[in-house]
């Protein structure tokens, strides 16, 4: 996660220290809490309330440049406020049509999740047969679980999704679903927390989402 703004326009952040085991792993950009008074990272399916984004790397091992990195205290930007950007999560399509693209791990989410959203082709395998190019974007105007391993969305007509396909999924405001990822600074859609950040906004040109903490230690969970 990197800061972008805070939710009134703001183009800047403070960021407080905490106090951190030394041993503890922490990079800049992930999502952290607070456990026994101290800094921790979140983890993948995160429902608790967190305490914010590291500022600052923290290998929890000794390191010549850098006396912080296994250091009791850690920078966070706590800013209840705060809206951070991360790369928008991928799916790979399992088929579709026209108006449809199929996904696998769509059978986590609800009906009706991602209404409103969009999705980007990204890239296409080998032996494809899309006539999207790469760079397309369409509407997601429905989404529907339609098998107990498969989501469908009804997109805005385009060219049919190819098993293999690779496509950018950009959830519609409020969007509180999926996991974090292995780094817990980005979101995917491989399952479904009711996670304590929600989609505020999208950057579909650069591929990236607009998040916010929701349920922040210092703030009411919304």
């Amino acid at each position: 996660m990197k800061f972008y703004q805070k939710l009134d326009g703001a183009a800047h952040v403070s960021a407080r220290e905490y106090d951190v085991a030394a041993s503890t792993a922490i990079t800049e950009g992930q999502f952290v809490k607070l456990s026994g008074g101290k800094v921790v990272s979140a983890v993948a399916a995160e429902t608790g309330a967190l305490l914010g984004v590291a500022a600052e790397n923290h290998s929890g091992s000794a390191d010549a440049l850098d006396p912080r990195a296994n250091g009791t205290k850690l920078l966070v930007i706590d800013d209840p406020s705060a809206v951070f950007q991360c790369a928008a999560p991928q799916i790979t399509a399992s088929g579709g049509s026209a108006t449809t693209l199929e996904f696998t791990a769509g059978q986590y989410f609800a009906n009706d999740d991602f209404n409103g959203g969009y999705v980007k082709l990204v890239s296409k395998a080998a032996d494809s047969t899309n006539t999207d190019e790469i760079g397309t974007v369409r509407e997601i105007t429905d989404f529907a679980v339609t098998a107990s391993t498969k989501g469908t969305f009804t997109l805005a007509s385009g060219g049919s999704p190819n098993a293999g396909d690779v496509y950018e999924v950009y959830p519609p405001v409020g969007f509180a679903k999926g996991n974090l990822n292995a780094a817990k600074d980005g979101v995917v859609l491989s399952a479904s927390a009711s996670l304590p950040t929600r989609v505020i906004g999208a950057d579909v040109g650069f591929g990236k989402i607009n998040v916010q903490i929701k349920k922040h230690i210092f703030a009411v969970d919304a």
